[in-house]
């Protein structure tokens, strides 16, 4: 005869109405009686734990279903402190707990270190046990993971959680890059390629439409994360756009309303202005991410009219916005990186720089060569602020 049908025959029932006790292993139904006592219940699943133990120790859907029985006998029928049955109930209930959060840890580490989709098995946790469940083995996971894989590429995996349109599976997104860089910041590691990614995805959830129904304190928490972020990657990724500084001079990038660029006459031109600090809505920029690697590529945008930014190779790598049509790859496409308060911007082996002086007001903005080091000299350092808000 099985092993837990001879455990549940061995412990004395009263005569009462069955009350079935979930799971059901192996098509066994676990009864109780509800004249029984606390402590005739409380060996009940102490028999069925032990079971579980011997021969399903790796089945998460029977030892789950055992903490969530045991969640309820220790609501409704016992405390935690009302003598030797309440503490024992409670002991039981913590250590079925950790074997689960174990379980469920191990498969979602298994799965990220695997690069497999993890978004259908979150939403089986995120369904399957209470919220401070989920963030512990959110917790865990990570923990597992956190030396086996890129951080920058657990960002990117994490975000994986999020099932479209589901908003327990957003708010456990939010709780995964929550834990992955509360561990980021107990370990003091410093990685450029995961501050990036992490900006940009506090900034997608943000933005996200779902992020309203958020309850405050999880809002809190993300809020308190976005400001322990360096706050340049902040202002690069405000939804609101943000204008650029030159730190070399404090003259702002701007894009001209009427001075056509001969670029078949479908640019627009691009200059710093030397009034200094001066910003206004033709400084305006938004910086979008079209490629995600480690670390982002970006495409930019003069958002006063939406036309992205560009660079004239036979002009001798001049910026220009283009008025119409998409960006090229190889003329619009940026890599960014930071340091302290500025933005630097790359394509191959040029950066963007203030150049000589077009005339008494304006400074042409080049792409040049010969700054690949770090930091590049001040001309090519970008300072990102709030623009001032159109009068």
């Amino acid at each position: 005869m099985h092993l837990l049908l001879q455990l549940l025959l061995c412990i004395p029932l009263v005569v009462g109405e069955v009350l079935p006790l979930q799971p059901d292993l192996d098509n066994i139904q676990m009864t109780i009686r509800r004249s029984a006592s606390r402590g005739d219940k409380l060996q009940v699943f102490h028999s069925i734990w032990g079971a579980i133990r011997s021969d399903f120790a790796t089945d998460t859907d029977k030892v789950k279903g055992l903490y969530s029985q045991l969640g309820i006998f220790v609501r409704d029928e016992v405390q935690c402190s009302s003598g030797s049955t309440g503490q024992s109930a409670c002991e039981l209930q913590q250590e079925v707990r950790r074997h689960l959060r174990s379980l469920m840890a191990q498969r979602l580490a298994n799965m990220l270190n695997a690069e497999e989709s993890i978004q259908t098995y979150g939403m089986y946790i995120a369904a399957s046990v209470e919220p401070a469940l989920v963030r512990d083995i959110l917790v865990h996971a990570i923990e597992d993971v956190y030396f086996h894989r890129p951080l920058e590429k657990l960002v990117q995996q994490l975000e994986q959680l999020y099932a479209d349109r589901d908003e327990v599976s957003f708010r456990m997104m939010i709780e995964a890059q929550l834990a992955l860089f509360g561990r980021y910041q107990s370990m003091h590691d410093n990685s450029e390629a995961f501050l990036f990614n992490v900006a940009h995805v506090v900034s997608k959830i943000r933005s996200h439409h779902m992020y309203a129904s958020v309850d405050a304190g999880l809002q809190k928490r993300l809020e308190a994360m976005g400001k322990r972020l360096p706050p340049v990657l902040g202002l690069l990724f405000d939804p609101q756009g943000f204008c650029l500084l030159s730190r070399s001079d404090r003259e702002y990038i701007y894009t001209t309303i009427t001075d056509d660029w001969n670029y078949g006459l479908n640019g627009r031109q691009v200059f710093t202005w030397q009034k200094k600090n001066f910003t206004d809505s033709a400084g305006q920029i938004r910086a979008f991410v079209q490629e995600q690697h480690a670390t982002p590529l970006f495409t930019l945008r003069s958002e006063l009219f939406k036309w992205y930014y560009f660079v004239d190779p036979s002009e001798g790598n001049r910026l220009a916005a283009l008025r119409s049509g998409s960006p090229s790859s190889s003329t619009s496409t940026w890599s960014i990186a930071y340091v302290e308060d500025a933005l630097i911007f790359r394509q191959r082996e040029l950066t963007l720089c203030a150049a000589e002086k077009f005339d008494d007001v304006r400074r042409l903005v080049k792409m040049l060569p010969g700054q690949m080091h770090t930091p590049p000299s001040d001309a090519c350092q970008w300072l990102p602020v709030a623009c001032a808000p159109p009068k």
